[in-house]
């Protein structure tokens, strides 16, 4: 009986830092890390068109999204894979898709 309390309590000490481990990013954790905003990472990730500025900011925020993601996880995100960010989050775009928190 006291090895299941111990199991148990050992369980529950290592239960956040692996609800950590396993955490998905959001839009403002992307804009964060790549020095955009909020929309403007949603402009590279999404839909470009539906923005008004998508003429005169694209270039300029994708660019600086490649620059602070590197190229290799810039192309496994818009190929739709799941990345590591640096802050040791996961992102895809996927979850975008599916109605998960931005």
């Amino acid at each position: 009986m006291k090895t299941k309390h111990a199991l148990l309590l050992a369980l529950l000490c290592a239960a956040p830092s692996l609800a950590a481990a396993g955490q998905q990013a959001t839009i403002a954790d992307l804009a964060q890390i790549t020095g955009l905003t909020q929309r403007q990472v949603q402009m590279v990730v999404g839909a470009h068109t539906a923005y008004a500025e998508y003429l005169t900011q694209y270039d300029y925020a994708r660019r600086q999204f490649i620059r602070a993601l590197g190229s290799d996880r810039y192309v496994e995100l818009m190929a739709g894979n799941d990345i590591v960010l640096d802050n040791g989050k996961h992102f895809a775009l996927a979850s975008l898709e599916a109605g998960a928190p931005r």
